[in-house]
């Protein structure tokens, strides 16, 4: 902004020189027969120069109050959006801190319900556990699997005992086998299951 009032004083200061230069020139030359008319154009020239660098600088000074303005707003929008951008954040920070809370908490009721539907399974009733089984027939192990169910009944017919082991893991709602769990049931189903019997002194 200030180059542009410096080259206007320049400008101005250039005319002013060309004017005074030329009406000294012209009262050396010739004394008696001045140009009145020829100075009073100069003279008019000057003034309108003058006045459209005056409208130039109005123009420019409000050019730059409206760019001025134009910041101004920028800078309140900007800080506005700054501040929209901490107030999200903020809230995205809570709602994360909040999720991890109901997950944890939504995991620790799946836990509880398991654990719970673990102890009471001996004493419902699902197409899974044969009628003939009572809770007495059930021990539990927890790990790597819940139960091992000692199935032994009579025949009838046969007039024997007979039975079998079964290895029953529980599993709430949609739970998956662990991979230790996996590879006991892939051992069990394969027939790899073998009776040892060690004697300690």
């Amino acid at each position: 902004m200030a180059w542009l009032y410096l080259l206007i004083v320049l400008l101005l200061g250039l005319s002013l020189w060309q004017f005074y230069r030329n009406l000294n020139l012209t009262n050396q030359t010739i004394t008696s027969t001045v140009n009145y008319e020829n100075v009073s154009e100069q003279m008019e020239s000057l003034r309108r120069e003058h006045i459209l660098l005056l409208e130039s600088v109005s123009d420019d000074d409000q050019l730059i109050g409206k760019l001025s303005e134009s910041v101004r707003n920028l800078e309140s929008q900007i800080y506005k959006q700054e501040h929209d951008i901490e107030v999200l954040t903020e809230n995205l920070k809570v709602s994360q801190t909040e999720a991890k809370h109901q997950k944890g908490r939504a995991a620790s009721a799946h836990t509880s319900k398991g654990q719970i539907l673990e102890k009471w399974t001996p004493f419902l009733t699902h197409p899974e556990i044969d009628e003939h089984w009572t809770p007495q027939d059930w021990s539990f192990m927890g790990n790597p699997l819940d139960y091992i169910v000692w199935d032994w009944h009579q025949d009838r017919d046969l007039n024997v005992e007979t039975g079998k082991i079964v290895f029953l893991d529980v599993k709430a709602a949609k739970s998956q086998l662990s991979t230790k769990q996996r590879r006991i049931r892939d051992l069990v189903k394969a027939g790899r299951v073998e009776w040892r019997e060690i004697r300690l002194d």
